[in-house]
């Protein structure tokens, strides 16, 4: 079941659930400035280990596309991040629309280590 969890202007979060657990989320944010109002990021994008594998990421992702479609009439893209290495996630995006367009370098660091992430967008007109 997909509920979405707490809707506002510009900012909406969804969750999956199995019965009353958790098991996945997705977070959006509409940008509201005068130049930037067209564009929307989704951020925090994540399914519990035990429930990927099962099309619930992708479930996921197209209920919130749907929605902020119709919730914004005006939204031309949709653009996200992803950890470059993290293959099943570059996948899906990429199978739901999502481009790459770019990189950036050393975008996460945890201890010592240095991540990049792929910057993805979905262009909706």
């Amino acid at each position: 079941m997909i509920e979405r969890i707490s809707p506002n202007s510009n900012k909406s979060f969804m969750g999956i659930f199995d019965g009353k657990e958790l098991v996945g989320m997705v977070s959006f944010h509409k940008e509201i400035g005068e130049k930037e109002r067209h564009k929307g990021d989704i951020y925090g994008m994540f399914i519990h280990e035990d429930y990927q594998g099962k099309g619930l990421g992708k479930l996921l992702l197209s209920t919130l596309i749907n929605k902020v479609k119709k919730d914004y009439p005006d939204l031309e893209q949709i653009r996200l991040s992803v950890v470059s290495n993290n293959t099943l996630g570059r996948k899906l995006y990429s199978n739901l629309g999502f481009e790459k367009y770019g990189v950036e370098i050393n975008a996460l660091k945890e201890g010592d280590e240095y991540f990049d992430e792929d910057l993805m967008v979905l262009f909706l007109k």
